[in-house]
């Protein structure tokens, strides 16, 4: 029996904010802003042109903490 499309919705979910977290912390910064767009690529097998989805992420520096004294 296959998962219900939320099922999986909520399974891929699960993964992208791993994927994200393990971004920010290998990078030190946050993720400020996600967003998919198309891409034109080529076709490796006809050379023809390829429209591709692609993730854009942008990150900002996460502030440096101190405490006072």
């Amino acid at each position: 029996m296959s998962p219900t499309p939320s099922a999986a919705v909520e399974k891929a979910e699960k993964q992208v904010a791993a994927v994200l977290d393990d971004l920010e912390q290998s990078t030190h910064t946050e993720v400020q802003k996600l967003q998919l767009e198309d891409v034109v690529a080529t076709d490796p097998v006809t050379g023809k042109p390829l429209v591709q989805k692609a993730v854009d992420i942008t990150v900002k520096e996460k502030p440096g903490r101190r405490w006072s004294r």
